[in-house]
């Protein structure tokens, strides 16, 4: 694959995706440490209301560099991230503890995940104007073998259902907006909360570019990461571009949500396989300053001014 199909591909992932011709560049509360206490209470109050956490007098808590950890009783914890405000809830429960009864089918581990969302009115963080879609459903199982060998059969130990955040039928690109993870027994095993709440302001009605130029933009910043005009056939396993707003992740200060074509590409390079996810921004002028994600380059390791950040997004 050279990078004339490259740009024909990730162009044509977003074929029959709806774009709009314009769209609203929304400005970000920036969270205050009274804001965030008063958010990490709300969050830990609805697990409390609805017997998801344990109950407490408060929890203990600790303030590190990027985020504070309230240690609740049972070995229960929750945080809040200092820069984003976002939130995540980790039980006393061992991986392996309460798994299911038996093996669950898609469609009933989706509705168990989906009432669990309904009753914490994880919706309500989305904000008046957001809205929160289901995405994916995950399933954690686990399988054992004695000492001569025989497996025994698979057990399924947890449920875990993620959302996406929409903001005016714009999809917020990045790690889940919401994600939550349940025991065998219904039991909340862990819940984040990534939504960044907005002021309620609209800094710019942005037009936005064609698919075709952020693509090129995608191939041009992949072909400087690796230090070649062109890119090599065969080093590209794998293509996709979105659009829609980008999270820059629960660690990292964000002012604005802005328009932005988000591409994930796969590299193969003989039997190493490495993903980027590579943004560009969807507007004629920036807003937002866009880092790159990912792991070192395969090969070419040329001189370049796009930042470089070590994470993959998750």
């Amino acid at each position: 694959m050279n990078d004339h199909t490259l740009l024909h591909t990730l162009a044509g992932a977003c074929a029959d995706a709806r774009i709009p011709d314009q769209a609203d560049v929304l400005l970000l509360q920036t969270p205050t440490q009274e804001q965030l206490r008063a958010r990490t209470r709300r969050f830990v109050a609805q697990l409390v209301e609805h017997g998801d956490c344990p109950r407490d007098n408060g929890g203990t808590w600790q303030q590190r560099d990027d985020h504070t950890v309230i240690h609740l009783p049972d070995g229960a914890r929750a945080m809040v991230y200092h820069a984003s405000g976002a939130l995540r809830y980790v039980s006393g429960l061992a991986p392996a503890e309460r798994p299911f009864g038996r093996e669950a089918e898609r469609d009933i581990l989706q509705r168990l995940v989906e009432e669990s969302a309904h009753k914490l009115a994880l919706s309500d963080w989305a904000g008046a104007n957001g809205e929160l879609r289901f995405e994916r459903l995950f399933r954690t199982r686990g399988q054992g073998a004695d000492p001569t060998g025989k497996a025994s059969a698979t057990t399924l130990f947890r449920a875990l259902g993620a959302w996406r955040q929409y903001a005016g039928g714009i999809p917020v690109l990045g790690a889940a907006s919401a994600a939550l993870r349940l025991a065998g027994d219904g039991r909340l095993d862990t819940l984040s909360v990534q939504m960044r709440p907005a002021n309620g302001e609209v800094l710019d009605r942005a037009a936005i570019i064609e698919p075709q130029r952020g693509a090129r933009q995608i191939v041009a910043q992949l072909g400087a990461l690796l230090g070649q005009r062109e890119i090599a056939g065969g080093l590209v396993e794998a293509a996709t571009l979105q659009f829609g707003y980008l999270d820059l992740g629960k660690r990292k200060a964000q002012r604005v949500l802005a328009p932005a074509y988000v591409a994930r590409i796969v590299l193969r390079h003989k039997t190493v396989r490495q993903a980027y996810v590579l943004a560009v921004r969807a507007t004629e002028r920036a807003y937002l300053e866009l880092p790159v994600y990912g792991a070192e380059v395969v090969a070419g390791h040329g001189r370049t001014d796009i930042a470089r950040c070590e994470a993959a997004l998750r």
